[in-house]
């Protein structure tokens, strides 16, 4: 599907393309224990992914499903670096604890979102 057909509102999919994908996804979190919807639904808990990525990830620890996308995404470590700089994702993400991975994300959102005002 091309990104025209994306934003088209006529054009109506059986499967949304893009979902809203929880880093730490919520069956994974209730198994450390954590199930309260303000914690789980945080805005740094989210990213977008594809439908079949989401699908795929289902309730894994980021600690197992990320190495495999990392692996197969990350052919070029400069861009692979810059698109962890652009999505906020601390290093080593995947191997923090929650909260921990909640502090510095939203650091790092906070000055995604700077620098973005700062090219307007």
């Amino acid at each position: 599907m091309r990104v025209a057909e994306l934003l088209d509102p006529a054009i109506s999919p059986r499967k949304s393309a893009i979902e809203r994908h929880h880093l730490f996804p919520k069956g994974y979190l209730k198994t450390i224990g954590i199930t309260d919807i303000r914690d789980t639904n945080q805005i740094a808990n989210y990213a977008l992914v594809q439908w079949d990525d989401n699908v795929h990830i289902s309730d894994s620890a980021p600690s197992d499903y990320y190495p495999k996308y990392e692996q197969r995404l990350a052919r070029d470590a400069a861009a692979w670096d810059l698109t962890l700089k652009h999505h906020a994702l601390p290093d080593g993400w995947h191997c923090k604890e929650y909260r921990q991975f909640l502090d510095e994300r939203r650091k790092l959102l906070a000055e995604v979102i700077q620098a973005g005002y700062e090219t307007l």
